[in-house]
């Protein structure tokens, strides 16, 4: 089971990063924080779904709702709050912290 979690992480890792990266690249996705954040949730759901959830006989699917929807606020906000910090130190401050998001 432990060789999945670093699977699982390494995975959502690469799938945050690439959605920052082309978030701080593309100005035109700065405006779509919002579906950035949706879809982050639904990467991150998707994964924890073929994963966790799907292979075990009894899951608890409302852990997993439950899951999910923090997931999808945390990566709402994580997105407004670097939509609205454009630059400066606030906003490096922020890409530092989506490690913590990630982790989550």
């Amino acid at each position: 089971m432990m060789i999945l979690n670093v699977y699982y992480l390494a995975i959502k890792a690469a799938f945050f990063y690439g959605l920052v990266h082309s978030f701080v690249k593309y100005e035109t996705l700065q405006k779509h924080w919002l579906f950035l954040g949706l879809l982050y949730a639904a990467g991150v759901m998707f994964l924890s779904w073929v994963w966790f959830v799907a292979p075990q006989p009894n899951a608890d699917l409302g852990t997993w709702k439950m899951f999910w929807f923090k997931t999808a606020i945390l990566g709402v906000v994580y997105f407004r709050l670097l939509a609205r910090f454009d630059e400066g130190f606030l906003f490096w401050m922020l890409l530092m912290a989506g490690m913590a998001v990630v982790y989550y």
